[in-house]
């Protein structure tokens, strides 16, 4: 864990979120979590992430539409964090759709181990 700190999660369900939160603070990250888009902008006045796992399903708005107004709105603060977006959708138009709205990377959750996160985060460190 070098310079990449601080991950926010934005996820839906409560059961992925406090799994991966879980593993995260057990890595050694400070960690947050959100389960909307609302409760993702409340955090960002306190809370300024370095890593961002944000799901592409959340309620009312959905996290391609989130993820471009974080690439986009400078007030935000999150123009230049790493941004994974978490899918259970394995469908390639999705995860194009992700790295042209500039996001960093994508997991389909069905294929990754919540131990392996603090790897997806090293290797965004790598880049």
């Amino acid at each position: 864990m070098a310079g990449l700190k601080n991950v926010l999660v934005v996820e839906d369900d409560a059961m992925i979120r406090d799994l991966y939160k879980m593993a995260l603070a057990n890595a050694e990250y400070a960690v947050e979590v959100a389960d909307s888009a609302d409760e993702l902008y409340a955090k960002l006045d306190r809370f300024k992430p370095d890593v961002m796992f944000l799901d592409v399903m959340l309620p009312g708005t959905s996290g391609l539409e989130i993820l471009k107004e974080l690439r986009t709105n400078p007030e935000l603060g999150c123009q230049n964090i790493k941004v994974v977006v978490l899918t259970n959708l394995a469908q390639r138009t999705v995860a194009d759709n992700a790295m042209e709205n500039g996001a960093d990377g994508y997991i389909i959750k069905a294929d990754i181990l919540p131990k392996d996160l603090p790897k997806v985060i090293e290797s965004l460190e790598k880049d």
